[in-house]
């Protein structure tokens, strides 16, 4: 990864193994436009993960920590922007698709396949079965929702020792 290019941001919306020109590489679906990049996504994900601040096996670790999943984790790749993938099946199979879970509206059961809407209304069908997916989608919605309790915790904390009070119109009180 080039200084100051990033594949995953709050904008990234999915990456989708492809070929483009015999090349094999990673479709990465954002808000407002597609482009090609000569990577797999796996290894978009690894690096993204090492940019910030972690790396792939530290972040499978702590998903692993708070939410007792150890097959098909999702990973919290950005901490700041609680920027979560999920894969649709084992991440070390080569036609693996992840998702950021923040960008998806809808689904639906398509077949034995799943209709997901995206953020930006764009839809796309995944070879993924209906049970399979809501399994992954639910394991990002619990990391999420661990790791912003541990961060309120971790606030909550820091505030008591600092003393700070709240103030409300009923007066003062403890926080």
């Amino acid at each position: 990864m080039q200084h100051g290019q990033l594949d995953i941001h709050p904008n990234t919306i999915a990456l989708i193994p492809c070929q483009e020109g015999g090349e094999k590489g990673t479709k990465i679906l954002e808000v407002d436009r597609e482009r090609f990049v000569p990577e797999l996504p796996l290894n978009i994900v690894k690096k993204s993960c090492k940019y910030f601040g972690s790396d792939y096996e530290g972040r499978k670790n702590a998903t692993k920590s708070l939410i007792h999943v150890r097959h098909k984790p999702p990973i919290l790749v950005d901490p700041h922007t609680a920027t979560i993938l999920f894969p649709t099946k084992s991440p070390s199979q080569p036609d693996c698709i992840w998702l950021i879970s923040g960008h998806i509206k809808d689904h639906t059961p398509e077949g034995k396949k799943t209709e997901v809407v995206f953020s930006n209304n764009q839809s796309l069908v995944l070879p993924i079965s209906y049970g399979s997916f809501i399994n992954q989608y639910h394991k990002a919605a619990a990391l999420q929702v661990a790791y912003e309790i541990n961060i309120r915790r971790s606030r909550m904390q820091f505030l008591k020792q600092q003393g700070y009070r709240a103030m409300e119109e009923s007066g003062l009180y403890w926080i």
